[in-house]
């Protein structure tokens, strides 16, 4: 398994276990809205950056929170992060 689908794997994961929402792994796609369709309220949304902070060692500052929108956003900040780090 490679780096990004790990880190794909452990983001869904936590996005399962944020939502209110039924939804399997299946159901997340790169183009999943995290409030649309995941209807992750404002606090959630928070809450779930922080655990991916603390999950994957990256710091994910407020200007880039306000561009996570979709799973892909989400993928896209965490792999750029660990990149930065080394």
């Amino acid at each position: 398994m490679s780096d990004t689908d790990s880190i794909r794997e452990k983001v869904i994961e936590h996005l399962i276990a944020a939502s209110d929402e039924d939804v399997t792994p299946a159901d997340i796609t790169d183009t999943t809205s995290l409030q649309g369709n995941l209807d992750l309220s404002s606090l959630q949304a928070v809450t779930l950056v922080m655990d991916l902070e603390d999950e994957f060692g990256v710091v994910i500052d407020d200007e880039e929170i306000e561009t996570l929108n979709t799973v892909g956003d989400v993928l896209r900040i965490i792999e750029q992060k660990q990149a930065e780090a080394g």
